[in-house]
């Protein structure tokens, strides 16, 4: 796990004392009694005098950046970053450099390295020589670039889980275009075994309507010419028929003889 320097942590060991303050000054004093308190850790305690002080003064950038030192200490980044931006007024070059320096630790705990070099360039900027702020520059560098790899890794991945999610997805839409095309054609088979089917039967039961009305055709009484005719034709078969029958015993007296 990185670790960040031992005074960028520490960072009420940059107390301001309050400029123009008087011997018997009611907010140094107050301001004095809570740096005690924030020595001993009990920075609870030492951010409630420090606010106190506050409200009696202010405009006081030096009680913002020990307000910020408190808030830091106590965890609650997102404030303190705002009493150290308020410290920012403070005229002298050194002061403001500790201020951008708390600025930089403030982030780098944030997790946000890239505002976090750019403070710490800020306070290099007021005050060259300082190793603490050249070496957690150093720090939020690298952890930048570690975020940085890990955020491609990630973009990496997501891209590579969503290509295989879509190349799934046309999948699954191929597939049930498939056998939507699969159960039409099925469909349209058997509507065509039917029709055959149909067509088939209706083919078989032609000739035997035919057959059927032929029968019931036969089965219908005759008019009276048909059956006149019918007569004459019968009498003609049988008057031909005795003719052959008088030949024939004609034939077979000659015969006797």
């Amino acid at each position: 796990m990185m670790r960040i320097c031992t005074r960028c942590l520490l960072v009420g060991g940059a107390w301001l004392t309050l400029t123009g303050a008087t011997v018997g000054d009611p907010v140094a004093d107050k301001s004095a009694k809570a740096h005690e308190l924030y020595q001993g850790g009990e920075y609870n305690k030492a951010l409630n005098l420090y606010r106190d002080a506050l409200v009696d003064r202010p405009e006081a950038p030096e009680l913002h950046f020990n307000v910020g030192d408190a808030l830091f200490k106590s965890g609650d980044y997102e404030k303190a970053l705002q009493e150290f931006e308020q410290a920012l007024k403070i005229p002298a070059d050194r002061a403001r450099a500790q201020a951008h320096y708390n600025i930089g630790n403030t982030l780098f705990q944030q997790q946000d390295y890239e505002k976090a070099i750019e403070a710490y360039k800020q306070a290099l900027q007021l005050h060259a020589a300082d190793e603490d702020a050249k070496v957690n520059l150093e720090l939020a560098l690298e952890q930048l670039q570690q975020q940085q790899q890990q955020q491609q890794q990630q973009q990496q991945q997501q891209d590579q889980e969503q290509k295989e999610q879509d190349q799934e997805d046309q999948q699954d839409q191929q597939q049930d275009q498939q056998q939507q095309q699969d159960e039409q054609e099925e469909q349209e088979q058997q509507q065509q075994e039917q029709q055959q089917e149909s067509q088939d039967q209706q083919e078989q039961q032609e000739p035997q309507d035919q057959q059927q009305q032929q029968a019931q055709a036969g089965d219908e009484p005759i008019s009276p010419e048909e059956a006149q005719q019918l007569l004459d034709a019968l009498e003609d078969r049988e008057e031909e028929a005795q003719k052959r029958r008088f030949r024939a015993t004609g034939k077979a007296q000659g015969k006797d003889w």
